[in-house]
């Protein structure tokens, strides 16, 4: 068994030789570092990086994030059908519990409409969807200047990337016909 100096030694051995391999203290930083997932903007859901991409590719962040929310409104409004409302109100109708209504349909993720993992993910789309509309998009339209980080703007297509790709998961229901005598 080997005693605690001769320990020591060998610890700070090793750190010096992996010290030496790295030429600043960056590279330091990333050796040490944990390995962690990355998301590539360009596996973003299509309608978020196509519109997103030639405006980021000229550091127009606040812009590429914009675009991306009108793309995503657009397309929502485009599957209901539905043009008389802001994003806002639209997302906490389109995804609410409630029975679609005429003139009112509502999106609907897949599964057992009567669980309530079914009802919470229905519940959690639709304060999620208007939450980011309200917190990003109106941010982006509305301020003159926003000055997002790369990665503050990349975390808010990613969480527009989520809606759209819930758009797409879900179906659209239409209230039932109504009967009318005549």
């Amino acid at each position: 068994m080997e005693n605690e100096a001769t320990y020591w030694h060998r610890v700070r051995t090793a750190a010096a030789q992996a010290l030496g391999l790295a030429s600043s203290a960056e590279e330091i930083a990333v050796f040490l570092r944990p390995t962690s997932p990355a998301i590539a903007a360009d596996s973003l859901h299509p309608w978020i990086w196509d519109p997103a991409a030639p405006l980021w590719a000229a550091e127009a962040r606040q812009d590429a994030v914009l675009a991306a929310a009108r793309t995503v409104n657009r397309r929502l409004q485009q599957k209901l059908g539905r043009h008389d409302i802001g994003e806002t109100d639209l997302c906490m109708q389109t995804f609410d519990l409630k029975e679609a209504q005429p003139g009112k349909p509502r999106l609907r993720f897949p599964g057992d409409r009567t669980t309530a993992t079914w009802k919470a993910r229905q519940e959690g789309a639709k304060y999620f969807a208007a939450g980011a509309f309200l917190a990003i998009r109106n941010v982006a339209a509305h301020e003159e200047v926003v000055d997002w980080s790369r990665q503050d703007a990349l975390e808010h297509l990613a969480a527009l990337s989520v809606i759209a790709r819930w758009v797409e998961e879900c179906t659209t229901e239409q209230a039932p016909p109504s009967d009318q005598a005549q």
